[in-house]
C-alpha cells in the first residue's frame, strides 16, 4: 500500500483567533505536507467527509480559505490537488474498524478517528500545529478492542507524526523504508520474502496465509509491519538470549493453560523437517491476528510458522 497522508481532524478542534491566523495556519500545514510529498510521500491527503466545512477561525471555514483572494494561489492549488485524489478516510474508516474488531483509538483520552485511520493503513498523520500537543513526533495511542473471548484488550502503541516540516525530516528514513518496503498484495509479499527479510525462515503453511492477503487490505499492512520488526532486531541479534522487549511491538508466549490446551495446533514442521513448538507470537495492534514465531535457530535468524487469527 502506497505511503498516504491522513489529515487529524482533531487538530482544527478550536478555531483560531482570525482569518490571519488561520492563513499562518493553512500555510505551516502546506508546508509540512510539501515536506512530505518531497520526501517520498503520495500526493495524498486522506481527510473526513467535512473536510471543507472545518472552521479555521471564526466564520472562516477552509471552503472560505480556498476562496480567499488573499491566499497565494499556488497553496490553495496544491491543497485541493490533494484532498480530492481520494476518498474520505470517513467512508472506509468504520469497515476497516469492524475488521480489527476495534471499539476505540484514543490519545490522551480522545477518541481520534483520522489518526487512528493512519494507524491502521500506516499512513503519515499529519496535524495543524494548533496546539502543544499536536507539535510532536510521535503520539502515543490507546487501542481498545475487543477479543476472541469478548474480554476488553487495552493496548498502547507509539505511531509516527507530523506538524511542521522539521517534523518530517526526523521521519526522513522512516518514510524511506515505508516506501522501499511498499508491497500491493500478499502474492508480492511472499514473492520478496528473500529480500525484504533474509534473517526469517517460513514454514511451509505461512506461504498460504500470507499469499490470502488481498489488495487494499489493512491486514497486509500489519503483517508486513510486524515481519519487518522481527527482520530488523535479527540485525542487531548478535548474540545471548532473544529480547522481546526490544521489539517496538508487544511480543509474548502462550500461557501454561493455553500451551497445554494447543501444544499439537502450535506445533510446526520447519524447513529443516523438525517440528517445533511455536509459543512466542507478536499481535497486530491493531487487530486479533497474531505472528507466531520460533528463536531456536538464533542469535539472528527466526522461524516464522503461522500467521493468521488467534488459535482456538
Amino acid at each position: 500500500m502506497d505511503l498516504e497522508m491522513v489529515l487529524n481532524e482533531l487538530s482544527l478542534k478550536t478555531p483560531v483567533g482570525d482569518r490571519y491566523e488561520a492563513r499562518q495556519l493553512m500555510s505551516q500545514l502546506i508546508g509540512t505536507l510539501r515536506q512530505a510529498t518531497a520526501n517520498g510521500a503520495n500526493r495524498v491527503l486522506r481527510t473526513s467527509d467535512e473536510i471543507h466545512s472545518l472552521e479555521l477561525a471564526p466564520n472562516y471555514r477552509i471552503s472560505q480559505w480556498r476562496n480567499d483572494p488573499k491566499v497565494d494561489r499556488e497553496e490553495s492549488r496544491f491543497f485541493k490537488t490533494l484532498v480530492t485524489k481520494a476518498p474520505f478516510w470517513t467512508d472506509v474508516f468504520e469497515e476497516f474498524k469492524d475488521e480489527f474488531d476495534l471499539s476505540d483509538i484514543k490519545h490522551q483520552g480522545e477518541l481520534v478517528r483520522g489518526i487512528g485511520f493512519a494507524l491502521i493503513i500506516d499512513a503519515l498523520p499529519i496535524s495543524f500545529n494548533s496546539e502543544k500537543r499536536w507539535n510532536c513526533c510521535y503520539l502515543s495511542l490507546e487501542i481498545i478492542r475487543i477479543d476472541a473471548n469478548q474480554e476488553v484488550v487495552d493496548e498502547t502503541v507509539k505511531i509516527v507524526h507530523a506538524s511542521c516540516h522539521n517534523h518530517v525530516l526526523v521521519h526522513a528514513d522512516w518514510i524511506k523504508n515505508r516506501i522501499r518496503t511498499e508491497v500491493t498484495n500478499g502474492e508480492q509479499l511472499w514473492s520478496r520474502r528473500q529480500e525484504l527479510f533474509p534473517s526469517l525462515e517460513f514454514c511451509d503453511d505461512v506461504s498460504k496465509q500470507i499469499q490470502s492477503l488481498d489488495t487494499g487490505k489493512p491486514m497486509l499492512t500489519q503483517v508486513l509491519k510486524r515481519l519487518l520488526e522481527l527482520e530488523e532486531y535479527c540485525k542487531t541479534w548478535k548474540n545471548g538470549a532473544f529480547d522481546s522487549d526490544a521489539l517496538p511491538s508487544k511480543v509474548t508466549p502462550e500461557s501454561e493453560s493455553r500451551l497445554n490446551q494447543f501444544k499439537d495446533k502450535l506445533t510446526f514442521e520447519c524447513s529443516d523437517g523438525k517440528k517445533r513448538v511455536f509459543s512466542l507470537h507478536a499481535r497486530m495492534t491493531p487487530g486479533a491476528w497474531r505472528l507466531h514465531f520460533c528463536t531456536e535457530l538464533g542469535p539472528g535468524k527466526i522461524i516464522i510458522g503461522y500467521i493468521g487469527p488467534k488459535i482456538q
